[in-house]
């Protein structure tokens, strides 16, 4: 058995008051929480913004103030692939996922599960930014592909629709994210005895919080892809826990854990630490 500290959507923005805040719940919440624990994981949303400078500053104080010497697994969230206004002139998305990716991995005691998953104690770790493809609209609400392809309802927007920008359609970065995922479990599916899938969205419909309200279910869509689900579902054989994060806010509540078909499926946005077994 392998024993997890799982946090995430700290939404880190560096100012004073954010980092005192952070530096407060590393000493007082995250340190007690993550002590006896074999690894740190971390899914995703770090930032805000996704300024490298702001995530080395979160991840330092965690590290230093919280978790210390324990090895402290990440995958990016959406925010962590935003573009400033001066990276939009020279880069897009694609790259600046590369970019985290690789700023993790050159971090002493990171690991950037998007480039290599990870082995402790006969226990596999795959791990990925996840996506969304429109599978999880909600069927009820009438409105066409294209509806959801604006990213914005009335004067309400998903923030992704200006900071990210993809040479692709989200359909087609889905399909690319998911055969990545799926080589990475192939490469340590002989040598683990279990696997831990790490995503930021969402992997399950049947984890989507829907409230039968046009707004709320609108923005639902940008949550996963069902296509995940069905990756880890066709590998179920190993892999028995989930963890995510980016469904929180508006009540709902986070933290805790479902059994879907048989797998455990934890959602850990929050920067309160959940402990999950594997």
């Amino acid at each position: 058995m392998v024993k997890i500290c799982c946090l995430g959507d700290i939404h880190y923005w560096g100012s004073t008051r954010v980092r005192l805040d952070l530096e407060k719940l590393a000493e007082n919440i995250i340190k007690s929480y993550c002590e006896d624990v074999d690894v740190v994981v971390i899914v995703g949303d770090i930032t805000s913004s996704g300024i490298l400078d702001h995530v080395l500053e979160a991840l330092t104080i965690i590290k230093s103030r919280g978790v210390g010497c324990k090895p402290i697994l990440i995958v990016p969230g959406n925010h962590d692939i935003y573009l400033t206004m001066e990276e939009m002139k020279n880069m897009d998305s694609l790259v600046k996922l590369r970019k985290f990716n690789d700023f993790i991995d050159s971090l002493t005691g990171f690991v950037a599960l998007m480039n290599k998953p990870y082995i402790i104690d006969g226990v596999g770790f795959v791990g990925s930014i996840g996506w969304y493809d429109y599978s999880f609209a909600p069927s009820w609400a009438g409105l066409t592909i294209h509806d959801y392809k604006r990213k914005s309802l009335g004067i309400h927007m998903w923030a992704d629709k200006y900071y990210v920008k993809l040479p692709f359609s989200d359909e087609e970065f889905t399909n690319i994210l998911v055969d990545q995922l799926e080589k990475h479990i192939k490469q340590i599916y002989n040598k683990v005895d279990k696997i831990v899938a790490v995503l930021h969205h969402v992997p399950f419909r049947e984890l989507v919080e829907y409230r039968g309200d046009l707004q709320w279910d609108y923005f639902s869509t940008y949550m996963g892809s069902e296509k995940f689900g069905q990756l880890i579902k066709k590998y179920r054989d190993k892999i028995n826990l989930v963890l995510h994060g980016h469904q929180h806010g508006g009540n709902v509540k986070t933290r805790t854990c479902r059994n879907i078909e048989g797998i455990k499926c934890c959602n850990c946005a929050s920067p309160i630490p959940i402990i999950v077994n594997t």
